[in-house]
């Protein structure tokens, strides 16, 4: 579907929710965008309810505001930025990056955790893939909207590699497991995650690609930016946030 028409389609489909903290209370909802696929900051376990790392933070916003926390699953390439903007949800995470243009259009919480953007590939690296290295004619696959796009398409793509972009992260996946392609540009906790539930079919190769900071997304100014703020920095003070890194991603 081309962006316009998607955009259109997200407008005349969504309902209308809430965009301050004033109107999120009176409400009694907070409605969160997120993409579960990408353990282990969200997705769907096997009785089908969201869980991860960003779920237990949204929920702990929704906590101190004193309202219930919806959750709606949008494919990430709808989730940022139409989601939020056409006003389809309150607030998105889904291991989100923090961008100057993405700024311009949304507002971010402060920055809650620190990742990078790294090379995934067939366990034992079959193709021996290799980075900072030539990867002229090879194709590397990218997930749409992500920041791995858009630096796969500043730094690889100069460097004669081949893009495939794919709206599903699995789909990605699948086609690494299967030799389609040379590798997948993806989050670092994903690949530890991924080694740990799926043992000896995927591995990390080269350096990490870019240094990134996930942030909680929200409409343009909005004042439940700065409620969040307060809950990542409770959440800090008192221990929960740590509680939740070794639930979540602090490696046993």
């Amino acid at each position: 579907m081309k962006p316009a028409l998607l955009l259109s389609a997200l407008l005349l489909s969504s309902s209308a929710v809430a965009t301050t903290v004033a109107q999120v209370k009176a409400k009694g909802v907070l409605v969160l965008g997120t993409d579960p696929t990408f353990n282990p900051f969200e997705f769907k376990g096997p009785d089908g309810q969201f869980q991860g790392f960003d779920i237990d933070i949204a929920r702990a916003v929704a906590r101190d505001l004193g309202v219930k926390l919806e959750i709606r699953a949008v494919g990430f390439g709808a989730l940022m930025p139409q989601s939020v903007t056409s006003g389809r949800v309150d607030m998105a995470m889904s291991a989100i990056t923090i961008t100057a243009e993405r700024a311009k259009v949304v507002s971010f919480s402060q920055p809650y955790y620190r990742s990078a953007q790294v090379f995934i590939v067939r366990g034992g690296n079959p193709g021996k893939f290799a980075w900072p290295a030539d990867v002229k004619g090879k194709t590397i696959g990218v997930q749409a909207n992500t920041t791995g796009q858009y630096v796969a398409g500043d730094v690889l793509k100069p460097k004669g590699a081949v893009l495939k972009v794919y709206d599903d992260f699995a789909a990605g996946l699948a086609d690494v497991r299967a030799g389609r392609i040379a590798a997948l540009i993806g989050d670092a906790p994903t690949v530890t995650d991924l080694q740990k539930r799926l043992p000896g079919q995927f591995a990390q190769a080269g350096a990490a690609l870019a240094a990134e900071d996930y942030g909680i997304v929200f409409a343009k100014n909005s004042d439940l930016a700065a409620a969040a703020n307060r809950t990542l920095t409770k959440m800090k003070a008192n221990g929960e946030y740590q509680k939740l890194l070794n639930k979540w991603i602090v490696q046993k």
